[in-house]
């Protein structure tokens, strides 16, 4: 509940206060219009609802909401207050409001509102803005009504300065009616908007059924600004009431003695979350625009067909009463709003007003919840409620609407016991398409439907005589599970299996390719490379293999994803990789053919350079150069590329440049001599065209050869 500030609070007793100088009275009493206000968070958190009583205009109390119940909004009240300001009593109440229709033109005024510190007037929406806002709730109250409400812009006025600190609800409201000019009436409406502020720690607020005022906590969409007045045309919230057979609650069911509401989780009307789905019948109702023959009572066992929601005319709601509880029956079919709004299903939505509920919900319809995600009961299943209070049962819809029969509890008795036969218990599937199938089930009154559940979900239904179905299980371990359902909503499960599907080979990315190996040697028919590739599988890699060419497989590790081999200079090679995964899987990957050269003579010097002749060396000779700056430069098409030389205690440093830019610096010193080795390589993602230069750095650089592999 938001309380006033107190200096305000104290202003507004002061002036119920008598003007003869002598001491404060103990208790002050004055008299007032009682007002209710929703804060609306929508599904970040539930409702707050602030109770007040209006002593003059722009002067009001904050009353607890215990003390006001049972009296309606709009009442003329009277509230003593003890000597610290805190409401103690409401009594003498002279009044109680009327239920006068809200069917006609509803007026907006809408003035804008920005801090004395913080937000200004340039972060204001146009007025055009505003326009439109009023243009979309205008639609959605025209349509869900059938032209009954309609919402018009009467003006926008010049932004207010609001001297306040925090967020000043009061301040606001005061400030905004003084600029409005308008009747306090229910067709009147005073919508102030600020710029978004943390501090309000709500999207909109709105009197309940007076007031005729809405706070936007800066947004202007249909659903917000619809929301809060719907709030002043005298709706509450429609919300979704969700209950577990376990004090986990990790097992849903419709009703069972552990439930909780959910404000705001109605997943169409325009009262609950963020949806502009058809305004429920009971709101209609509540409105006045269900028109005759619209909604009535229903006796136990009296079949009625029930005309969809969105079409507009005929029987559209049924209401039984059972206790405490009154249930509200409707039809969704899927009609206009509703359209995107498809993954909450069509069938009947259930609701009910439970006057034994604490709080705020004892006015808000609470939606029972049938399936997950899925309120609705389905066209042709039915429910027995666990309290043995009522049944309800749907039959198939029809272009007239959807059969429906609410009745005593009649038929208690589960189908009967069944098991699942396939898959069994520990299965390893390799096709992510499986059958299940299970025993015959049967029922004294017949089995409706048997439903598979994977993880939990539904994810196919078959016929109640059925003994199969297929359904699709993603690769992982996942648990399956039956459900056979009675025209009254009594149901039997099968124990559950865990299976592991692995409906694909192993995945080989990327494929197998060689790469030059630095610090090896290099002879003239042998040029030494490393063959690399990706490997993964979900349910693990059993064996691999690994071939040239199409040459012999030689196995090796699971874990292994390199090997080291040596390839002919001139002769196109490639690899292949053959895979067996842990259910059974193979598979083959083949890499793209490659070629390596050799290059003995090639490249283009600069600087000076000198042939040293050697046995040891590739074609018996290489260049040395000893002076600094020094380079010799290869341009080639391909992948890698590999430098070969003479490494010994003479050698230095050589700075690598690529295609121009300078790519890095090695150090070619070695306390040991070695000839023909590949002292540095470059590998590239995908083949192209590079020129690679080396330039001397150092007391001497050897070039033997380059080798490429393309």
């Amino acid at each position: 509940m938001i309380r006033l500030p107190s200096a305000l609070l104290g202003a507004a007793l002061l002036l119920a206060t008598p003007a003869a100088a002598h001491a404060a009275p103990t208790e002050t009493t004055v008299t007032g219009i009682l007002h209710r206000a929703v804060l609306d968070t929508f599904p970040a958190g539930p409702e707050v609802v602030r109770t007040t009583v209006a002593t003059e205009p722009g002067t009001t109390l904050d009353v607890p909401e215990t003390l006001a119940r049972g009296i309606g909004e709009g009442s003329t009240v009277t509230v003593t207050a003890g000597a610290d300001g805190a409401v103690e009593r409401i009594h003498g109440r002279t009044a109680i409001a009327s239920n006068e229709s809200v069917t006609g033109t509803h007026h907006l005024v809408f003035v804008p509102v920005f801090w004395q510190a913080g937000a200004d007037a340039s972060a204001l929406p146009s007025a055009a803005v505003f326009a439109a806002a009023t243009t979309g709730v205008d639609a959605y109250y025209d349509t869900v009504t059938a032209g009954a409400i309609r919402f018009t812009l009467d003006k926008v006025t010049a932004p207010q300065q609001i001297v306040a600190t925090g967020c000043d609800t009061d301040a606001v409201e005061t400030a905004a009616r003084a600029v409005a000019g308008v009747a306090t009436d229910r067709f009147h409406h005073v919508v102030a908007y600020f710029p978004p502020e943390r501090s309000c720690g709500f999207a909109g607020l709105g009197y309940v059924g007076s007031g005729g005022f809405v706070w936007l906590n800066g947004y202007t969409s249909t659903h917000v600004l619809g929301h809060e007045l719907g709030h002043n045309l005298g709706l509450r919230h429609s919300d979704g009431y969700h209950c577990w057979s376990d004090d986990a609650r990790s097992d849903p069911v419709p009703l069972s003695g552990n439930c909780q509401p959910e404000v705001y989780a109605d997943p169409w009307d325009i009262m609950g979350g963020r949806a502009t789905g058809e305004l429920t019948a009971a709101h209609l109702d509540q409105l006045g625009v269900l028109g005759s023959g619209g909604t009535a009572p229903v006796t136990a066992g009296q079949p009625v067909v029930l005309a969809p929601l969105s079409g507009g005319t005929g029987l559209r709601q049924v209401t039984y009463r059972s206790g405490t509880r009154t249930y509200y029956l409707e039809y969704r079919d899927g009609g206009r709003l509703d359209q995107p709004l498809s993954g909450a299903g069509t069938g009947l939505a259930v609701r009910f007003l439970d006057t034994a509920m604490d709080g705020s919900y004892a006015h808000e319809h609470q939606l029972v919840s049938y399936h997950p995600a899925m309120p609705v009961l389905r066209p042709g299943e039915g429910w027995n409620d666990p309290a043995g209070t009522i049944s309800i049962r749907t039959g198939a819809a029809t272009a007239a609407g959807l059969p429906v029969t609410v009745d005593g509890v009649t038929d208690t008795r589960a189908p009967s016991a069944f098991d699942l036969l396939s898959p069994t218990p520990s299965a390893s599937l390799t096709s992510s398409r499986a059958t299940v199938t299970w025993t015959p089930v049967t029922d004294d009154t017949g089995v409706t439907s048997v439903t598979v559940l994977l993880d939990g979900s539904a994810v196919a239904t078959a016929a109640g005589t059925a003994t199969s179905a297929t359904v699709t299980i993603p690769d992982g371990r996942h648990t399956l599970q039956a459900v056979a359902t009675d025209p009254f909503g009594n149901t039997s499960r099968t124990g559950t299996v865990t299976v592991t599907v692995d409906g694909s080979a192993p995945a080989g990315t990327p494929a197998p390719i060689a790469g030059l190996r630095a610090g090896e040697t290099v002879g003239p028919a042998s040029v030494p490379v490393s063959v690399s590739w990706g490997l993964t599988d979900p349910n693990g890699v059993a064996q691999q293999r690994v071939a040239r060419d199409s040459g012999a497989f030689t196995t090796i590790g699971t874990t292994v994803r390199r090997i080291d081999a040596t390839v002919k200079p001139g002769v196109r090679t490639r690899w292949q990789l053959a895979v067996d995964d842990n259910l059974g899987h193979s598979g083959t990957v083949v890499g793209g053919w490659n070629t390596a050269t050799l290059n003995l003579r090639g490249g283009t010097y600069t600087g000076a350079w000198s042939t040293v002749k050697g046995s040891t060396r590739l074609g018996g000779s290489e260049q040395s150069t000893t002076s600094r700056g020094a380079a010799v430069s290869y341009a080639f098409t391909g992948r890698s590329i590999g430098l070969i030389g003479t490494r010994d205690k003479t050698t230095g440093a050589v700075d690598v440049y690529v295609d121009g830019a300078k790519f890095g610096t090695i150090n070619l010193r070695n306390g040991v001599t070695r000839n023909r080795g590949i002292v540095y390589t470059l590998t590239w993602t995908a083949p192209g065209t590079h020129t690679v230069t080396f330039v001397n750095r150092g007391p001497c650089f050897n070039v033997d050869a380059v080798t490429t592999i393309g």
